[in-house]
């Protein structure tokens, strides 16, 4: 799986849909999971974060990930909020409307065929070499920053799990020298 740059990722938007470019705009700051993005709700925004328990954990831990609600956030949220239908309670809807209402782009099973479809139409539209999967996204946000930053970003109980799964940058050391330099 390619992993795009930030810069790439930012290009890329450009040609996507509201919705799209408000959902990798809040991917790249919080590197939540699909199902989680998908899930999310105005219930999940407080005056000061950004609050998600993640489903993969939720039925074994109370664990919460709380995201600061900075200036950036904030004006994120807001990009995601102003995406019709406005009056929604997810912040990911799709087109169908139940009593005026969008649906959220989770079905209750946890499929997200909707949002799958739309991510490739838009992926379509780039030329090859520049596509990606909507998952490089959360490893792109787990290659960045320090290793328990971004652990604690993911979610991740242990930074051995960053570690191993989304830490793809290579290890940049200098060549050992036998000729020391006086």
């Amino acid at each position: 799986m390619r992993i795009p740059t930030e810069v790439e990722v930012r290009e890329a938007i450009k040609i996507a849909s509201p919705m799209l470019q408000a959902y990798c705009k809040l991917k790249l700051l919080t590197g939540l999971r699909l199902t989680d993005m998908l899930s999310l709700t105005v219930g999940n925004i407080t005056a000061d974060a950004l609050v998600v328990t993640p489903r993969k954990t939720e039925d074994r831990t109370d664990e919460t990930i709380s995201f600061v609600m900075t200036d950036e956030l904030k004006a994120v949220l807001k990009e995601v909020r102003s995406v019709p239908p406005l009056n929604s309670i997810f912040l990911f809807t799709n087109r169908r409307r139940n009593r005026g209402v969008g649906e959220a782009m989770i079905k209750t099973d946890g499929t997200t065929t909707g949002f799958d479809s739309q991510w490739q139409r838009w992926q379509w539209k780039l030329p090859k070499e520049n596509r990606f999967a909507e998952r490089s996204l959360r490893n792109l946000v787990g290659s960045e920053d320090d290793l328990q930053t971004a652990s604690e970003r993911l979610g991740h109980a242990s930074t051995a799990t960053t570690k191993k799964f989304y830490r793809n940058k290579p290890t940049e050391v200098l060549p050992w020298s036998s000729h020391k330099k006086g």
